[in-house]
């Protein structure tokens, strides 16, 4: 029995048959130009489905074969136009991107250079507290914890960190007060 006889008498043997003739063929085709297994073989499970769909509407001059490579070819191309698609608009994203990094980056003006100094030195202000004020005023402005809770941590009275906090902001002011009106606006640190 010829492929093209099984199209008109629903045989499935002989569809498997041709299924497993064509299948690794076909695949490897696909896969060639797509680079992409997955794909490829969901592309030739599209065309035999296709083919079983269109089993009672193929000629007996129908050459099977060729009807499938062509299913293939379509299919394959079709995911390579789609890929073009995306890679021209995922293109246009990544310009887009790129020109509002540019203007982004161009309207850096000198408030925020002086926004980044400031920051440093607040930040070296801190590093160079003694060590006990330091480690108080971290765990109050950073890790945001009450007084109570920063006494029962590092072990000292409630009083005793209130007494560092003290001391930690009038030496950080003292440090600042160049800066002061500016830390102040900002609201970091010193409230």
């Amino acid at each position: 029995m010829s492929g093209q006889d099984f199209l008109f008498k629903n045989n499935k043997e002989v569809f498997k048959d041709i299924f497993l003739e064509y299948y690794q063929p076909l695949c490897h085709l696909s896969s060639y130009y797509i680079e992409n297994e997955d794909e490829a073989r969901g592309i030739v499970q599209e065309a035999f489905i296709k083919l079983w769909e269109l089993r009672n509407e193929l000629g007996q001059d129908s050459n099977i074969k060729n009807f499938l490579f062509t299913l293939v070819k379509n299919g394959s191309l079709n995911v390579l136009k789609r890929r073009k698609v995306l890679l021209k608009h995922h293109n246009k994203i990544r310009e887009a991107e790129i020109h509002y990094q540019f203007e982004s980056l161009s309207r850096i003006n000198e408030d925020y250079l002086e926004f980044k100094e400031l920051k440093e030195k607040i930040d070296v202000a801190i590093k160079n507290l003694p060590e006990h004020c330091r480690v108080v005023f971290e765990m109050s402005r950073f890790n945001e914890l009450k007084n109570r809770e920063i006494a029962e941590k590092i072990g000292i009275s409630q009083k005793a960190v209130e007494a560092r906090m003290t001391k930690a902001l009038k030496i950080l002011k003292d440090e600042l007060k160049d800066y002061l009106p500016a830390v102040f606006f900002i609201g970091l640190f010193l409230q």
